[in-house]
């Protein structure tokens, strides 16, 4: 028994930095969940009316002006096809993802905020690019919808929180980068 709690104090010691990230990520993570669930009555009209509806609508008439989609409210219509815009695929939760994750990482606070910011637009891009690419294939490939949506959609904005964490993190000169230069 001895042993095996000198083996649990060891680990806890050597991974104190890592195990305290982790804590913060999922209390920050939980905050910020917490924080989208009370205001999203709020700011939702905003989000997904003007930021997705609308920006994709015109992304959209960009790209294939033949189109000609209209954004009514959280809908995109061209003729009598429409894609509908839902609260929670405005694309928060990797933004809460990637905040909780910057946040509880060990950087400057300066490193923290310009994180964040170029993050959440990176998120934001990346989710007007899902949404424009669900609305093709609702339109052109429907029986893909619900793999694109659900699956390869939601997969999509988390895999962008999360390679522009490690990119983000990797250029900052962290302690873990230090602690792993020093092990060896």
């Amino acid at each position: 028994m001895k042993k095996r709690e000198t083996r649990v104090k060891l680990f806890l010691r050597t991974y104190s930095s890592e195990i305290r990230f982790f804590v913060v990520f999922v209390l920050l993570f939980l905050l910020g969940q917490l924080i989208y669930y009370v205001v999203n009555e709020y700011t939702g009209s905003v989000l997904i009316h003007r930021l997705d509806a609308s920006v994709s609508c015109r992304v959209l008439n960009l790209v294939t002006p033949g189109e000609k989609v209209v954004a009514e409210g959280a809908v995109i219509r061209s003729g009598a096809f429409q894609l509908t815009i839902a609260k929670g695929c405005e694309g928060t939760e990797g933004v809460i993802i990637l905040v909780a994750a910057l946040l509880a990482f060990p950087m400057g606070l300066r490193g923290k905020i310009g994180g964040v910011l170029a993050g959440a637009l990176v998120i934001y891009g990346s989710n007007l690019f899902r949404i424009v690419g669900l609305y093709y294939v609702l339109k052109y490939r429907p029986e893909f919808f619900d793999l694109a949506h659900i699956y390869a959609g939601q997969v999509f904005i988390i895999f962008i929180a999360l390679m522009f964490f490690v990119f983000w993190t990797s250029r900052g000169g962290s302690v873990w980068k230090l602690r792993s230069d020093a092990r060896g």
